[in-house]
């Protein structure tokens, strides 16, 4: 076998969409701070945003490396003033990676990824998204949401930690560090059709 057609049926590094069940998995296997364990969830906290959603891993040779999450955004309005909302905005609900030593440094690909190839399977997925002009993200409470400021994302907002309303329970993001998220959002210079 020539060594290139050994690379096809065997990549390097690849990405596949799963199902949601197994994100979730490995989102608590991982320790994910949305899904360590609690009370009401002994084994970790499940993924239940009752949106639509595109879960994907990242292998390394067969092993899974990474893990990423699409969906749509928690409110109807983004960012009113950019005229952004649910309907051309993508939220990239969760980002992890392996605890393993070698996925240290993954989870920028894993972002450059999911923005550039990832992302554009959203409109296939959900045809009532015609067009996706961003990308948004929230940082985790005590984090300076570095990846994202790095790789071209603009901070557009900080929230405080909110009380649980209507069907949204208290955030799992409340009891993390001071509670504050960050909103950070890449625009698209053309929108993804």
């Amino acid at each position: 076998m020539t060594r290139q057609l050994a690379l096809r049926l065997n990549p390097l590094v690849a990405f596949y969409q799963v199902e949601m069940a197994e994100a979730e998995e490995l989102l608590i296997a991982w320790r994910h701070p949305l899904h360590l364990p609690d009370p009401g969830h002994p084994a970790g906290r499940p993924y239940t945003r009752p949106f639509g959603r595109l879960p994907f891993v990242m292998e390394d040779q067969g092993r899974v490396a990474a893990c990423v999450v699409l969906a749509s955004t928690i409110n109807a309005s983004v960012c009113k003033d950019r005229g952004l909302h649910r309907y051309n905005t993508v939220d990239l609900a969760r980002i992890a990676r392996s605890p393993d030593r070698r996925d240290e440094k993954c989870l920028r690909a894993v972002l450059r990824i999911a923005r550039e190839y990832l992302v554009p399977l959203w409109p296939l997925a959900y045809p009532k998204w015609r067009q996706v002009a961003a990308l948004s993200s929230t940082s985790l409470p005590g984090t300076p949401g570095s990846m994202y400021r790095l790789d071209g994302f603009e901070k557009i907002r900080e929230s405080k930690p909110k009380a649980a309303s209507g069907w949204q329970g208290v955030s799992a993001a409340n009891a993390i560090a001071d509670g504050a998220t960050g909103l950070w959002v890449y625009r698209y210079p053309v929108p993804l059709t």
